[in-house]
């Protein structure tokens, strides 16, 4: 039986959605498909199964359907509901806040974070966001927290400053010679005067009580923001401790990186590394025939989903299930996403092809690793 002491609010309203566009028009960045199979939200779905929280509310801010059509009950991280749990999600977020705005009614900013926090009856609270992915012990961060005097843990990962410089969103944890908190200092403020620095994973650890207290001054001082950034606004009027993360992270603010981030686990050490380890990713398992591969077929260093049909040629490539590649057609270096279709004697190269894309006979997309050619969901691409 569950423990109940500890459930997570997952923020997926990052700004930095809108570098990802197409792909991010229609979903958040969290509902981003991985690894052929997985979507972005499974990582952190798996820390919080992990953890063995049962109470999780998710704040998307536009439609959450892609994210209904994957999560369902949470039945399989084991977060279906039950009495005091489950999983909860909440679409459309910034349209009800500023319909809220409109109507004056700021005291309303919060309420369904409050009843939240307050119905899963849990004594601490991991917020996060979406765009960030880490295998994070949540467990073993209760564990620092509790050993520690402060009000609020933060989680950082040392790493090297390229990562973080022109990087606008980000933000970097000044810490003293004891390693405690001195500050968060955005990126395009900090003198980068070392080769690493100590990227704020932008995921918390607080008391439900604390968490209560700094929504109850953000609503006395009218402050509206999204939950993470209200945390990270506020942190500094409390002892913040950090919490130093070791493990794979990845950081999808931008198309390049959610490229990158897919072209590395093509590496099968650090595939297994990432997806065969003690803390296992886990997604929603669809059962389906296996991808037929035909005699004019040849694959190669490619990670491919069940449900295709393979008659072309591919190298170094992602395909999703359900795609179709028909003969003499040839991928190099491409993601192509569950229902795309690419057809006889097209080219591929350096491509991210959306879900249920068609791209006909004959069509050449020759793009390049510093330049990818991105098409949106649902499109044909003619000759």
């Amino acid at each position: 039986m569950r423990m109940n002491k500890i459930c997570a609010i997952l923020s997926l309203t990052e700004p930095s959605t809108r570098d990802m566009q197409p792909l991010t028009t229609m979903r958040p960045v969290a509902a981003l498909p991985m690894a052929s199979r997985y979507r972005a939200i499974d990582f952190h779905l798996s820390n919080f199964s992990h953890a063995e929280m049962d109470s999780v509310a998710i704040f998307i801010g536009g439609s959450g359907r892609s994210i209904y059509d994957h999560i369902r009950s949470g039945a399989v991280w084991n977060l279906e509901s039950d009495l005091a749990g489950g999983i909860f999600t909440y679409s459309q977020t910034y349209m009800k806040q500023f319909m809220g705005e409109r109507n004056n009614e700021e005291n309303d900013f919060y309420n369904d974070q409050k009843e939240f926090l307050i119905k899963s009856k849990s004594e601490y609270v991991v917020v996060s966001a979406g765009k960030i992915i880490t295998s994070l012990d949540f467990q073993d961060v209760l564990k620092f927290h509790l050993k520690n005097s402060g009000d609020i843990t933060l989680t950082y990962k040392m790493v090297p400053k390229q990562e973080v410089q022109g990087h606008q969103y980000e933000r970097v944890v000044r810490l003293d010679q004891d390693k405690d908190v001195l500050e968060l200092v955005p990126s395009q403020d900090y003198d980068y005067q070392d080769d690493t620095v100590a990227l704020n994973l932008n995921t918390y650890l607080l008391s439900v009580d604390k968490m209560l207290e700094i929504i109850g001054r953000a609503e006395k001082e009218s402050i509206h923001m999204d939950i993470d950034r209200l945390v990270t606004y506020y942190s500094q009027f409390y002892q913040v401790d950090a919490y130093e993360y070791a493990g794979t992270m990845v950081n999808l603010d931008s198309i390049q990186a959610y490229y990158e981030a897919n072209m590395s686990l093509l590496n099968k050490d650090y595939y297994d590394k990432v997806f065969h380890g003690e803390r296992r990713v886990i997604t929603k398992v669809k059962n389906e025939a296996p991808t037929y591969y035909s005699c004019d077929a040849n694959v190669k260093n490619t990670i491919l989903a069940t449900g295709g049909f393979i008659s072309g040629e591919i190298e170094n490539s992602l395909i999703f299930r359900k795609v179709s590649v028909d003969k003499g057609a040839v991928i190099r270096d491409s993601i192509v996403m569950q229902g795309s279709k690419v057809g006889k004697d097209a080219i591929l190269e350096y491509c991210i092809l959306d879900k249920n894309v068609t791209i006909e006979p004959g069509v050449v997309l020759k793009g390049s690793k510093d330049n990818l050619i991105i098409i949106e969901k649902n499109k044909t691409v003619r000759a």
